[in-house]
């Protein structure tokens, strides 16, 4: 996947990385790929901890296959998994992660500005990207993982563009290892493509919020 968007935007994505995958696979045990989405992005994002909700559950949890890391963590346990979250990520990246991807795209009591996150600076969800300052873009997200169900993938896919069409965001490609195995892969190519062609130029959240030509509300 790496391999097949770089003739399109070299280094100018982002990798959410998950510290320890549902307990099973740290990063710390993996240099090698460590090495990898730091050598092939502009930016690295957190993206939970385990990714994987620990207790309770609800709808979102049904359909993201206990993916809601973030949904039945109180105040205090949001603050210690992300505290973890960027100990892990600091260790092997050599520095915090400065942008948080929520899992599920479920942000529970994450709130920027609180002492339960630390040195993050950005929270990208999926409608916006707000940061410390209060600055926000709205986005026009698509996305082809869904969950538990590969047809989940058409609904992300007609929110983005219905999203575009309507002018409601900033266009942004959520894609996740399992599109390739689903068969998104080729019309996420082609959607890159389109975008690219229609001058639109690939950024980073970092980036995003820096830049004064993108629709920012303060």
């Amino acid at each position: 996947m790496i391999r097949d968007l770089a003739p399109f935007l070299g280094r100018r994505l982002s990798f959410a990385v998950v510290p320890n995958w549902h307990g099973e696979w740290s990063l710390a045990a993996h240099p090698d790929y460590c090495r990898l989405v730091r050598e092939t992005s502009e930016e690295l994002l957190l993206h939970g901890y385990f990714h994987q909700r620990q207790r309770g559950w609800g709808p979102t949890t049904l359909f993201a296959e206990s993916s809601d890391e973030m949904n039945g963590l109180d105040p205090e346990e949001t603050r210690r998994t992300l505290e973890r979250g960027q100990r892990v990520f600091t260790e092997v990246f050599g520095e915090p992660a400065r942008t948080f991807l929520p899992p599920a795209w479920q942000v529970g009591h994450v709130r920027l500005g609180e002492r339960n996150t630390l040195a993050l600076q950005h929270v990208l969800g999926f409608f916006s990207l707000e940061s410390r300052a209060r600055r926000r873009v709205p986005l026009a997200t698509w996305t082809w993982d869904c969950g538990c169900w590969g047809g989940l993938g058409y609904v992300g896919q007609g929110i983005g563009r219905l999203l575009q069409s309507l002018g409601r965001g900033v266009p942004t490609l959520a894609i996740h290892p399992r599109d390739l195995q689903r068969g998104f892969w080729p019309k996420i190519l082609r959607l890159t493509e389109e975008l690219l062609e229609a001058g639109f130029e690939p950024s980073t959240p970092a980036m995003l919020l820096g830049a004064s030509h993108v629709q920012v509300d303060s």
